[in-house]
């Protein structure tokens, strides 16, 4: 009997600690879902074909924000259980890490080509290597005239169930999901800076989660971009851009 529970005190183990994931995890979707990337698509009127949704997106959007895991208890592509968040990092389904990232390069790029007297270039020649920044802008009136200085922004999307954030955790065992969420975005910020392509102009990383969430540089670079923006160009970037992470998100998703 001594041997067998020495046994299966491995598997509680293992137990306890996919509960604590599944807690934590459930508790970091909550607040991505709360974040106004997260959630502006759910009063988004879809005039025109860029804000529209199939029936399928709708659905998938849904079962994430009611929390729903996968209708089968293992994922049907890699055998591993399907906990909530698997179906973003499962590497035998098929990312589109390419097509969110353009998308939301190609939004943001239009929405600060729309300011008076701005030049925005995306991905612009002129480094001395083959790794470039997603957006350049000039001021060519100046940044007293304009409200944007001359600055390179990279972006980068993450999940938020991807190995590196489950791995983050925060000292004297606090658990807030919130803090928790943003020491990995910020950590994430943090390695685009060091490794960031040579520019004599001032850099900026842009990190979003899947879910929506910004870290904290983001949400500053975001201000200033509503400060010279006029509201109609701001709001209906944010618009396109909670459509386009949503999008990505749920393309691997079984219903």
């Amino acid at each position: 009997m001594e041997g067998l529970a020495q046994l299966r005190e491995p598997d509680e183990v293992a137990h306890v600690k996919q509960s604590e994931y599944l807690r934590e995890h459930i508790a970091k979707a909550v607040v991505e879902a709360s974040s106004k990337l997260g959630r502006v698509w759910l009063t988004t009127i879809p005039f025109q074909p860029s804000l529209r949704l199939t029936d399928f997106e709708v659905a998938a959007a849904l079962q994430l924000r009611t929390l729903a895991s996968e209708r089968e208890a293992h994922c049907t592509n890699c055998g591993e259980t399907n906990f909530f968040g698997h179906p973003e990092v499962c590497l035998q389904r098929r990312f589109r890490r390419v097509a969110r990232h353009e998308g939301a390069k190609h939004i943001m790029g239009q929405a600060l080509a729309s300011t008076p007297g701005t030049r925005v270039r995306l991905e612009p020649l002129g480094h001395q290597t083959s790794r470039r920044n997603d957006i350049q802008v000039f001021s060519l009136l100046g940044s007293q005239a304009t409200g944007l200085a001359n600055a390179e922004y990279d972006l980068t999307v993450v999940s938020l169930a991807n190995k590196e954030a489950r791995a983050t955790k925060l000292p004297n065992q606090d658990t807030d999901p919130s803090r928790l969420a943003n020491k990995y975005l910020d950590s994430v910020a943090d390695h685009k800076v060091r490794h960031r392509p040579t520019s004599n102009l001032p850099f900026h990383p842009i990190v979003f989660s899947l879910g929506g969430m910004m870290n904290g540089s983001t949400t500053k670079v975001f201000a200033s971009w509503k400060r010279v923006m006029t509201r109609g160009t701001y709001n209906l970037m944010l618009k396109r851009l909670s459509l386009c992470l949503l999008q990505a998100r749920v393309r691997s998703f079984e219903l």
